[in-house]
């Protein structure tokens, strides 16, 4: 068992989208992060990784649409979204804040390693954000309070 403070743990880019996570925990049967997605910022729904995953969404702080296939559903702070397996996913912030939000995922990504994501990310192209500039990349994050 480990703990992982969430002030603590840095942040990568989705991919090339507006869509940033902070690895929680990861599992043999889950995966866990804490996304923060900008003011404009938007994650298109992929089909491909639906096929994949059930997720399970939490809403932090922010509004957000979270798209469901071609259907938008407004999401606010204390709302949580069950997305089962085959719905394509994706989300947009239209609004004026920072949106952070829980997702996650069972079962969890193949070879998904805490230690070994941020190498894992850099090798990709994506940008790596240490724990303390994460509000200068994404806005201000006001969880855990």
């Amino acid at each position: 068992m480990s703990i992982r403070r969430f002030t603590e743990v840095e942040a990568y880019q989705h991919a090339d989208d507006g869509y940033y996570y902070r690895p929680l925990v990861a599992g043999e049967e889950l995966f866990s992060y804490v996304a923060h997605v900008p003011v404009g910022g938007y994650m298109p729904p992929d089909a491909e990784e639906a096929e994949l995953f059930e997720l399970s969404l939490f809403m932090l702080e922010g509004e957000l649409d979270g798209i469901l296939d071609e259907d938008r559903v407004p999401l606010t702070p204390g709302d949580a979204l069950h997305i089962p397996r085959g719905m394509p996913f994706g989300v947009e912030n239209k609004g004026s804040r920072t949106v952070s939000f829980v997702l996650s995922f069972a079962p969890p990504p193949p070879n998904v390693d805490l230690d070994t994501m941020k190498q894992s990310a850099i090798d990709r192209g994506r940008v790596v954000i240490e724990a303390g500039d994460v509000e200068d990349v994404v806005g201000p994050v006001t969880f855990p309070g």
